[in-house]
């Protein structure tokens, strides 16, 4: 069968379709758009596209070996074994081993959390990943409102541990060094965020993940592995230079620590730029300011990353409202006023007590049933 130019544009762009559609069924959404086609176009060729919108009904939990993908879509199993590692080199496909059997599986990724930081991360910026960023810049304004679009947010800001207050209970989600704990492996890759809008001199190497995410990045994206001690030292760093720890929304074994700034991160921007309160969630803290111990030097003032913080310049005569404030609507608990105050004139407190989901399983769940959009 013959097919003329048309005919075969018009099927390239039905692949195309047919895999953001699978896509779009995680709870971070891959609407339909010109510019996310015209991503997926980049990043897969048709042939590549077809094979994997056959092959997996949904991001992530549809796994599946290469023999199984194989049986699915009644392809060569060698064939299938070449795209897909082909792919998840090219953090096209996300790639793990299996917990009971060790076996090397393969699944779908959605576009966030998945391709688009898996595609970029390798920290080698080709012509094809060039042009990756500039259409996502052009999408962000739209797309960037999928990261708030449930009353249940994804990920969550971490606040600085050293300055929360020791008379409440902190509890192990809330420290951040309880997620480097208990984690199996842990991997270093640069900022997909900045390195794409590319605004900020701040710090790249310091996007943490753990376990799989790790042994993948590890194996696939140039990361590498770090010891408990370097991530700690890693988050120092991050905190130093005024960046917000940010990690995925539940409890237990979170996929990632992400140290964000608010000029070009994607879920920082949701607020700092779409002015969407449920981008992610606040954490359960709030800075709280001495003020004997304060001197005004407006530190705070210039380091906070939301300019929730300002000097009360005085109406009084005998200067006694001359004081730091902070403005709670614009503040999600980050600490590093804290960390970054030369008196030590700033501790947080609790001031929630909204406890997330415990694992990403539920966190996802609760994500759908909370949707606003």
């Amino acid at each position: 069968m013959k097919f003329n130019i048309w005919e075969v544009v018009a099927l390239s762009e039905e692949v195309y379709e047919r895999l953001r559609r699978k896509m779009n069924v995680w709870p971070m959404k891959a609407p339909k758009s010109r510019y996310m086609l015209k991503l997926l176009r980049i990043v897969y060729s048709p042939e590549e596209a077809e094979l994997v919108s056959s092959a997996f009904s949904f991001p992530f939990g549809d796994a599946k070996t290469v023999e199984q993908a194989a049986r699915q879509t009644g392809q060569d199993v060698e064939y299938v074994r070449a795209v897909f590692e082909r792919l998840a080199s090219r953090g096209a496909l996300f790639e793990f081993k299996g917990k009971e059997d060790g076996a090397t599986y393969y699944s779908m990724l959605p576009f966030a959390v998945g391709l688009f930081e898996f595609y970029l991360d390798d920290g080698v910026l080709t012509d094809d990943k060039r042009e990756f960023m500039r259409v996502y810049e052009e999408m962000h304004h739209s797309w960037g409102h999928e990261l708030g679009a449930s009353n249940y947010p994804l990920t969550r800001v971490i606040p600085v541990e050293e300055k929360l207050s020791v008379e409440h209970e902190i509890l192990p989600f809330e420290r951040v060094s309880e997620h480097v704990k208990n984690a199996r492996s842990i991997a270093v890759n640069p900022c997909v965020c900045r390195m794409s809008a590319n605004r900020c001199d701040k710090p790249l190497d310091v996007c943490i993940s753990f376990d799989t995410f790790a042994d993948y990045r590890v194996k696939h994206r140039q990361g590498r592995y770090i010891t408990r001690e370097e991530a700690l030292e890693i988050l120092k760093i991050a905190e130093d230079n005024g960046l917000i720890h940010t990690i995925s929304n539940q409890q237990e074994k979170p996929l990632f620590i992400c140290n964000c700034c608010t000029c070009c991160c994607g879920i920082m921007r949701g607020l700092s730029e779409l002015h969407n309160p449920r981008a992610f969630a606040k954490s359960n803290f709030m800075p709280q300011i001495n003020r004997e111990a304060c001197k005004l030097c407006e530190k705070c003032v210039k380091v906070c990353p939301f300019q929730a913080i300002f000097h009360h310049y005085p109406h009084k005569e005998d200067l006694s409202d001359d004081m730091i404030m902070i403005l709670e609507e614009r503040c999600v608990g980050c600490g590093i006023c804290a960390n970054q105050c030369p008196n030590d004139a700033i501790t947080l407190v609790r001031v929630r007590e909204e406890i997330p989901a415990k694992r990403g399983r539920d966190a996802v769940t609760r994500f759908e049933a909370e949707r606003i959009h």
